[in-house]
């Protein structure tokens, strides 16, 4: 199947309301089967697959070009329940996923964002709450849009070990581990536009 603009099989007419927001809605959506087969993709959906160096879209399966995060999207969809997950995939993709229905062949709702792209993220607070200093706040922040250590290092005039050593004390204050992990922590005090 090809992915239709319009919000799938069906065509998006005036008594279809849900397939006609469905396009017009200005976040990149797509609904898709457990194995990432691409049933259903708004514009802006298809525009985020072909303009980002991330994704793609091969024989309408939805893919992301390093293998791990493929692993990582592939099991984010796999394991989608009713309630909304938000996790960072790879390094640069924002996926929001929830399952359609509650059986395990059911479909699944991504909204995708491009981390790298215009988003812009914000940490109020995070200082205070948990004690990081204006470096390593400034080094989540970066860590968040999906950019490597060396990428920050490079970006701030910042040797990597100074950037390293931002991340490890950062992790340590916040109490996490891996950056999937902190990107969940902190989701509740992100601003994300």
């Amino acid at each position: 199947m090809n992915p239709s603009p319009t919000g799938g099989d069906r065509g998006a007419d005036s008594s279809d309301w849900s397939a006609l927001w469905f396009a017009q809605d200005a976040a990149a959506r797509l609904v898709v089967a457990r194995d990432l087969t691409v049933r259903a993709a708004n514009r802006n959906a298809l525009a985020l697959i072909e303009n980002s160096p991330a994704l793609a879209l091969r024989d309408g399966v939805l893919g992301l070009r390093d293998r791990r995060a493929q692993s990582e999207l592939s099991a984010i969809v796999a394991d989608a329940r009713p309630e909304a997950c938000c996790a960072v995939v790879g390094a640069a993709v924002l996926v929001d996923a929830f399952a359609l229905g509650a059986d395990r062949v059911s479909a699944v709702a991504l909204t995708l964002r491009d981390l790298r792209a215009t988003v812009q993220i914000e940490c109020a607070d995070l200082e205070t709450m948990f004690s990081v200093t204006p470096g390593e706040h400034q080094v989540i922040v970066q860590l968040l849009k999906g950019f490597s250590s060396r990428e920050i290092a490079q970006e701030f005039g910042k040797s990597i070990l100074t950037v390293r050593t931002h991340v490890k004390r950062a992790y340590g204050k916040i109490g996490v581990k891996t950056r999937g992990q902190l990107f969940a922590k902190l989701l509740p005090y992100l601003s994300i536009r």
